[in-house]
């Protein structure tokens, strides 16, 4: 569609949806979850829960999926997935319904991976104010390490997402179709890298 509306004019799209067969610059969404479950499951959690983004937004999805190839291949267990809307409320929304449904577990569960670091700011107010300790009780990862990501209580263990080089990617890419239209159109995967903070520890 971009294209129809651009015509003939050289485009790369940042950010688009996984698997487009066009020119584009995205991060690999689906390795930053794995790097933050191998993560989790290296310091010995197996019951995990979720605070998912908003479907079917296209990040929000291949985050879950990720997420449950992750811990299918490790052995672990989802115990329950909560939805929210990438603010800092929805996460301390789905927080307190997974310290209800908590209450009627005593297992529990000792991980909670959150789709955004916003959402899991939320998250850790609501067990903050439960009593419930991050991370004794329990390890809080997010995802896009945001500048307030490392000023949160305790640190949070995070995914960063390199938009300065996604865009940088993107340009260069641009100048590239411009110098040589015959080029190949691919879609670039940037990686993004785990950031370990005080959120996550061994479980008890």
């Amino acid at each position: 569609e971009l294209q129809a509306l651009c015509g003939n004019s050289p485009i790369v799209q940042i950010g688009a949806q996984p698997g487009l067969d066009a020119p584009s610059v995205i991060v690999d969404q689906r390795l930053g979850t794995r790097l933050l479950v191998e993560h989790l499951i290296a310091l010995g959690h197996r019951r995990f829960v979720e605070i998912r983004g908003p479907q079917p937004w296209y990040d929000a999805q291949a985050r879950h999926d990720s997420l449950l190839t992750a811990l299918t291949n490790a052995g672990a267990v989802l115990r329950l997935s909560v939805e929210g809307d990438w603010s800092p409320g929805s996460g301390y929304e789905a927080a307190r319904a997974l310290l209800k449904w908590r209450d009627s577990h005593p297992d529990g569960f000792t991980a909670l991976v959150v789709a955004n670091d916003q959402m899991a700011m939320g998250a850790m107010r609501a067990f903050e104010e439960s009593g419930l300790r991050v991370p004794q009780d329990v390890s809080v990862v997010g995802f896009d390490d945001i500048p307030e990501a490392a000023f949160t209580s305790p640190p949070l263990t995070t995914v960063r997402q390199e938009f300065d080089q996604m865009g940088r990617q993107g340009v260069e890419y641009l100048i590239e179709i411009i110098a040589n239209p015959a080029l190949p159109r691919s879609q670039r995967l940037i990686a993004p890298h785990l950031v370990r903070r005080e959120s996550t520890a061994k479980p008890k």
